[in-house]
């Protein structure tokens, strides 16, 4: 699992799904999942949306130089920061819990949903997920002395859900599910419109002005060998819209001068991207390539400016965005400042140019179709041409308001 090129709350949330599949303690799981919580607060602090390693050495450190924990209970985050990367990297394979493996009756159908999932072209973060919350589903429906799949009523489909502590990823599993059983002939009727639904936190997206992008552009001191790069990187993220993990894993060969293109495989997706680039960003990676470049034997576009001389990561494209934004000025007001930000902020200025959401779409890099209703957001224009007028008061509450205003 590529980990600089997974939204974290993505990751977090597989990880909690394998500790429950193979048989931690409610107890421990909470435990597990109160230091990930701090882990995900550190990383809105620093403006980092992806996880890697050194996101987690990082946090380790900070809590280190607090001083607030004790031998144990530093021992304990440590042990959990090294049980997400052993997860992360797909080392972390201790044996399923008995509780959770597969019933024999259920066997054929689990076997054919997962194939069904590859075969649909979902990524393999996502089948894993998937892999594990349904395990814990027909765990809990075998649980219920169920032993024909065929045979379920919508008040199996309640009661699974109504005892469930994460209905969010079982509503979404459990959705799925039934809808390959419906589409596979299993069941005779598509049962899934009496999963429940969960309502879900959409946050406002973090985006910048013309003026603070120009500001924040213009502070960067590109006298130096690591402000050559910096300004490069940060307009391939702004101009662009390139995740910080692509940008951190853009090769040198990437890069077509003569054509003004760049070329490379998106590693959230795994589908290719060409996008051509605007003069002011072929001179700026012109300028660094040929320039300020350290001579190293690494095909990586961007390399740190300091030894070891590496490659740039996910996590300091974001926190060298972070500190050019401090050092312009720029005042947060509660908005988040990694390359998600510089992302969001292209995708609102295309938004308000007219530009259609579907060429927003695929400028950002993203498969699937629905992503565009995230773009009605944007809109400002259009959501103000659906406002509607307030109606008046009516009824006892219009009664209510007559009174409270002194009306006989």
């Amino acid at each position: 699992m590529e980990t600089d090129c997974i939204c974290f709350k993505e990751t977090k949330k597989e990880f909690e799904d394998y500790l429950l599949a193979l048989g931690y303690t409610n107890v421990t799981v909470m435990y597990y999942q109160r230091t990930v919580s701090e882990l995900e607060a550190f990383m809105s602090e620093i403006g980092e949306a992806t996880y890697s390693a050194e996101t987690g050495a990082s946090f380790i450190k900070k809590v280190e130089k607090a001083g607030q924990f004790n031998c144990s209970s530093l021992k304990s985050k440590r042990l959990v920061i090294r049980r997400l990367d052993d997860f992360v990297k797909g080392k972390y394979t201790l044996k399923v819990s008995k509780d959770y493996s597969v019933p024999d009756c259920f066997s054929k159908d689990f076997n054919s949903y997962i194939a069904y999932l590859r075969s649909s072209g979902k990524r393999k973060s996502t089948i894993k997920r998937m892999y594990y919350n349904c395990l814990m589903l027909l765990g809990d429906f075998h649980t219920a002395r169920m032993d024909c799949l065929s045979e379920i009523q919508p008040q199996d489909i309640y009661d699974v859900f109504s005892k469930s502590s994460n209905k969010r990823n079982l509503s979404g599993v459990l959705r799925s599910f039934l809808r390959y059983l419906f589409k596979s002939g299993t069941l005779k009727n598509d049962l899934s419109v009496f999963v429940p639904a969960v309502r879900r936190h959409h946050p406002v997206p973090s985006v910048y002005t013309k003026a603070e992008t120009n500001q924040l552009l213009s502070g960067i001191n590109t006298e130096k060998d690591s402000g050559k790069r910096d300004y490069a990187i940060i307009l391939l993220a702004l101009k662009l819209g390139i995740r910080s993990g692509d940008i951190a894993g853009l090769k040198i060969s990437d890069i077509d001068f003569d054509s003004d293109v760049i070329e490379f495989t998106q590693s959230k997706t795994g589908a290719p991207q060409r996008l051509a680039f605007l003069p002011c960003l072929k001179d700026a990676i012109r300028t660094y390539l040929y320039g300020s470049r350290p001579d190293t034997y690494y095909p990586n576009l961007f390399i740190s400016a300091m030894a070891p001389l590496r490659p740039v990561t996910a996590l300091a494209i974001s926190n060298l965005i972070t500190r050019h934004m401090k050092e312009a000025g720029i005042v947060k007001e509660g908005r988040k400042c990694g390359g998600h930000a510089l992302r969001m902020t292209l995708a609102s200025e295309l938004v308000s140019e007219k530009t259609p959401y579907d060429v927003v779409r695929k400028i950002l890099g993203h498969e699937d179709t629905s992503s565009m209703k995230h773009y009605v957001v944007f809109d400002i224009e259009m959501l103000r041409s659906c406002v509607l007028e307030v109606p008046p008061f009516s009824g006892l509450y219009a009664e209510y308001i007559h009174k409270r205003k002194g009306g006989n």
